[in-house]
């Protein structure tokens, strides 16, 4: 049992290997991008409403960026690998 299961924290340089197929990584990577899309519309919903739930809105752009940032590094393994 690792430590990250045990205590709820993982070791930071503990990695986990994951082997996609070209197309299944597309996949991932567009889904990535469509959940990222989804927090831009979400938060300019929000932003019309009469009362902005200003942490939502800043969590919803935080996430953005984390997919994003994701999925760009997940494009640019897959550059890599080609």
């Amino acid at each position: 049992q690792s430590a990250c299961r045990s205590t709820g924290q993982c070791d930071m340089d503990e990695r986990i290997t994951v082997r996609f197929r070209p197309e299944q990584l597309d996949d991932v990577i567009d889904a990535l991008f469509a959940y990222a899309d989804d927090c831009v519309n979400d938060r300019e919903i929000l932003l019309k409403m009469p009362r902005v739930d200003r942490e939502t809105v800043n969590d919803l752009a935080q996430r953005e960026t984390q997919l994003n940032k994701l999925g760009r590094w997940l494009q640019h393994v897959k550059e890599e690998a080609e």
